[in-house]
Order: C-alpha cells, then sequence, then structure tokens
C-alpha cells in the first residue's frame, strides 16, 4: 500500500506541474495577443534596388507602378474607380509620355514621343476624333 500511495502522490505533483504549465502558456498567449503591433515603421535606405515596384492602399484600388528592364523603365499611374492612366516610358532610343481615360464614349488620348529622329503628338477623343502632330 505504501507504494501505491507514492505513486498517487508522484501522478498528482505531475498532474499540478502540468495544470501550471498550461496556465502560464495560456497567459503568455493571452498577453501576447493583447499587444497590438504599432503601425508600420519608417524605414530609411540609403539605395534600393528593385526591377518592379507597385504601391496601392486597396488590392483593387490606385496604383503607381516603376517598372524597369535592361533596355525600359516605365512609372504608371492608374485609377480604376476613375478609369484614368499615366504612362512615362523610357526607352533605349526613345521617351513617351500617355494619358487616356475611358468613359462611356469610349477612351480619349494624348500622346507624346521623342525619338532620336522626331516627335510627334497625338490626341484621339472619346468619340472617335483624332489630331496628329509631327514637325516636318
Amino acid at each position: 500500500m505504501d507504494t501505491l500511495e507514492r505513486r498517487v502522490q508522484r501522478l498528482e505533483r505531475s498532474c499540478r506541474r502540468w495544470r501550471w504549465g498550461f496556465l502560464i502558456m495560456a497567459a503568455a498567449g493571452v498577453a501576447g495577443a493583447a499587444a497590438k503591433p504599432g503601425g508600420p515603421a519608417d524605414a530609411q535606405f540609403a539605395n534600393l534596388t528593385v526591377q518592379s515596384l507597385t504601391i496601392r492602399t486597396e488590392p483593387d484600388g490606385a496604383f503607381v507602378s516603376a517598372i524597369c528592364d535592361k533596355d525600359r523603365a516605365s512609372i504608371t499611374l492608374s485609377s480604376p474607380a476613375a478609369p484614368s492612366v499615366i504612362a512615362l516610358v523610357a526607352k533605349q532610343d526613345s521617351a513617351d509620355l500617355s494619358l487616356s481615360r475611358r468613359d462611356d464614349k469610349g477612351v480619349g488620348s494624348a500622346a507624346v514621343g521623342v525619338d532620336q529622329r522626331s516627335g510627334f503628338v497625338d490626341l484621339r477623343s472619346a468619340d472617335g476624333k483624332d489630331k496628329e502632330l509631327e514637325p516636318e
């Protein structure tokens, strides 16, 4: 009987340790969940190199996108809520600026382009009228 009592006491001690351990872990979990992290930390970089960068506050909202590769760099601003797009593209042998807006009638746009030999301005209204200006 003596050994049976010792075994029961040992099991009771072990059970108390497990309960205390569980309570401590649960309290630590609740404290960790209650601690709210601050807003995103501001960061300063001397240099930041990326091939593509998109900035937006909502998944389907307005955005600013910058993309570059070997021969081309572009910056695009777009607003799906008011379907407007502004694009600036620099290539090895030319540069283009494009503005467009879609409405009920269609797409209106303005484009300016230059290359090593010439340049042009192209204006298109949403109702299909087109005007292109090039130097002679």
